[in-house]
């Protein structure tokens, strides 16, 4: 594509388009929207139907198509000084543009390359990326550009904008710049009082700054409004904030230098611990043998984010605390060449590992844990290496631990040639589940709790605490997830790509189970073009597959990807999705299920058609609740609500039979008694 040197396009503030002369008018709003949506597809051809979707939604005016021809006409004319980017064809219109002219393009590129800076552990040249990035801001994102297609969008690139604050200010903050950091977060705090992780930087950057009271003060300020505001305690970590101020806490200060063996206290025996008895066992057979026998072993620790290792190891070791130093990499000091050996063994250890570890097995057997060795820099995962092999001649029981992501190449390696055992960590079973909550939870949660709670966690006893703690707090179990464990999703996903993220946000709409083709469908995108955000997802083990279709492993995690979309745009996605489903003959239990997720906003006109037509394929429950959404809209006309309400009568008062089991009583179910008309269900429908 050949570049259009005087062509830059503005949607993160600023005039939409300008060239060297200056701002090009594009005219009225909606035209502004139709070429917002080129942009956004820079280099793509966009058909028709999409430029009226993303000015118009579903309720477009009959002649949307004479009014996309007349803006691009217009378009055409206004950027035709700048080369004439604007290309037409069958396929639709394209903007010939490359994407280094299209600020947002630009954003998303150096959130990428600080993606991978941060995967590398350059943590500088990260935060120059994440500067670079926000620099594309000036001002709000498709600022007074209409329709749905630009809310959608504006929504989600504000919360990447958000995303690159929040983790530009903790590498800031990580690299000592704490000082120039008080006043920008100071700001944050007030704009966005319900980001815990904005609350927590301004406290530590207050506190490395010297002004301990005023960490103190900010501590309370934060407190007294997330509590005001979402009517929750902070997170534990905002918590514990507040203690290892007031205790002058050493960990809690900046290090010009990463200490070389910073003292590591292995945690004490949990308060809490259920289930795993299998893994425990496991990994007491090792410290049996290492104690008795003066046999060293290694064990290798698999688990997803919130599996509970650390847990498990403190359980496990808790009589061994003496004879155990015990590590945990983080993304940040992976910077530091061979920086977790320093912390195990100390900085001798940097000179001579063999010696060094043989002196320490001298004064009788130890264990040494490495946790998070996802994050570990690759001379300390060489180094992890060689100690695995000292375990076969020394009383030396050497434990690692690691999640499937990121995925790092050295990592897959040393696990695929290890010789030692490895233990995996399963999802929870129900017997756990209630073991969990039988300890954490003063009152009984009853069994549909439980089972919920286990369906929609997965089993992730990390989740489970969290949603037994809102459930502590007098929370309703709903599958819409608040903003403190939405928050811990999210950073357990922070490692997938942009792309990625932005594949699972349409993943999350199309309901319990999705094909690639409905991910086109809904994206837009070719199949092919979505192969690679699907398999990072696979390999994450976000998605899992079912045959020929996808479906998010864990229910919560798709309602946190669903919840990144506004609401109101939400409900018209699923009734476009439902629509598409509808037209290409998909289970009418399909369409209702995404008819279902709109919730009150059943606002498009084919609907009401369409559940009557096939009210009686569907089960009765779903049928139910779909007949008394529709019958509340107020765009239907009176013979549709009759015919609907006598549906709904019909199956309400229908007598139980083993095909069709009584649905419990309504208490506004009285009034349809006038109106029904008991049938067969099983009876053709007359129009």
């Amino acid at each position: 594509m050949d570049e259009v040197s005087s062509l830059t396009v503005r949607l993160l503030g600023g005039p939409p388009a300008r060239s060297d002369a200056g701002e090009i008018a594009l005219g009225p709003a909606q035209r502004q929207a139709v070429f917002a949506a080129l942009a956004l597809h820079a280099g793509q051809f966009v058909s028709r139907k999409e430029l009226i979707d993303a000015v118009w939604g579903e309720r477009p005016p009959d002649s949307a198509t004479g009014i996309v021809y007349t803006y691009i006409s217009a378009l055409r004319r206004a950027l035709e000084p700048v080369g004439g980017p604007l290309v037409a064809s069958r396929a639709g219109y394209r903007l010939d543009l490359p994407k280094q002219q299209v600020d947002v393009h630009v954003f998303e590129a150096e959130l990428e390359r600080a993606r991978a800076h941060r995967l590398a552990g350059a943590h500088q040249r990260e935060l120059e990326s994440l500067r670079s990035a926000l620099g594309q801001w000036r001002g709000s994102a498709l600022d007074g550009i209409p329709g749905p297609f630009a809310e959608t969008q504006r929504a989600r690139l504000d919360e990447l904008r958000m995303s690159a604050l929040e983790r530009q200010a903790e590498v800031a903050l990580y690299l000592g710049g704490y000082r120039e950091l008080v006043d920008e977060l100071t700001v944050l705090v007030e704009r966005h009082p319900l980001r815990e992780g904005l609350h927590r930087m301004l406290v530590t950057a207050l506190f490395r700054a010297g002004r301990q009271a005023e960490a103190l003060a900010a501590f309370d300020r934060a407190r007294e409004t997330i509590i005001e505001q979402s009517g929750l305690e902070p997170g534990p970590e905002l918590l514990t904030l507040r203690q290892r101020v007031l205790d002058d806490d050493p960990s809690l200060h900046h290090r010009d230098q990463p200490e070389r063996h910073r003292p590591t206290t292995p945690p004490g025996r949990p308060s809490i611990f259920v289930g795993r008895e299998f893994e425990l066992a496991r990994l007491r057979r090792h410290l049996s043998a290492l104690l008795n026998e003066g046999r060293g072993g290694t064990v290798w620790l698999d688990g997803e984010a919130g599996s509970g290792k650390s847990t498990l190891l403190a359980q496990a070791l808790a009589s061994v605390r003496s004879r155990t130093r015990w590590v945990t990499a983080d993304e940040l000091t992976s910077a530091v060449p061979l920086n977790l050996i320093a912390d195990s063994l100390g900085g001798e250890a940097l000179d001579d590992l063999g010696k060094t570890v043989t002196e320490l097995c001298e004064a009788g057997p130890r264990v040494l844990v490495f946790e998070d060795l996802h994050w570990a820099d690759e001379e300390s995962l060489l180094a992890w290496q060689r100690l695995h092999r000292f375990t076969a001649r020394l009383p030396l029981l050497l434990i690692g631990s690691a999640r499937p992501l990121p995925r790092r190449r050295l990592l897959d390696v040393l696990r695929s040639e290890l010789d030692g055992e490895i233990v995996s960590l399963p999802p929870f079973d129900a017997p756990a589940v209630a073991a969990l909550a039988e300890e954490t939870l003063a009152r009984g949660p009853g069994r549909d709790f439980l089972e919920f709670a286990a369906e929609y966690t997965a089993g992730n006893v990390g989740y489970l605490c969290e949603l037994f703690a809102e459930f502590a707090d007098g929370r309703e179990a709903t599958t819409a997830p608040h903003s403190r464990i939405a928050s811990i999703v999210e950073a357990h996903l922070a490692t997938l790509s942009l792309a990625c993220k932005r594949t699972l946000n349409s993943a999350a709409l199309l309901g319990s189970s999705f094909t690639v083709a409905g991910l086109a469908d809904v994206t837009g995108r070719e199949p092919t073009a979505l192969s690679e955000a699907v398999e990072e997802a696979l390999a994450a083990r976000v998605l899992e597959s079912e045959g020929e279709r996808l479906r998010f492993r864990v229910p919560l995690v798709a309602s946190v990807f669903a919840a990144n979309t506004p609401p109101a745009i939400r409900a018209v996605l699923h009734q476009e999705i439902a629509a598409t489903m509808a037209d290409s003959g998909a289970p009418a239990d399909r369409v209702a299920e995404q008819l279902l997720q709109a919730g009150d906003e059943l606002t498009a006109p084919w609907i009401p058609r369409w559940v009557l037509d096939n009210v009686r394929a569907l089960p009765a429950g779903p049928a139910v609740e779909l007949l008394h959404l529709l019958s509340r809209q107020r765009n239907l006309t009176e013979e549709q609500h009759q015919d609907l309400a006598g549906e709904l009568a019909a199956l309400l008062l229908l007598p139980a039979t083993d095909a069709v089991p009584s649905l419990p009583a309504q208490p506004w179910c009285t009034p349809l008694h006038a109106l029904a008309r008991v049938r067969d269900r099983t009876a053709p429908r007359t129009s």
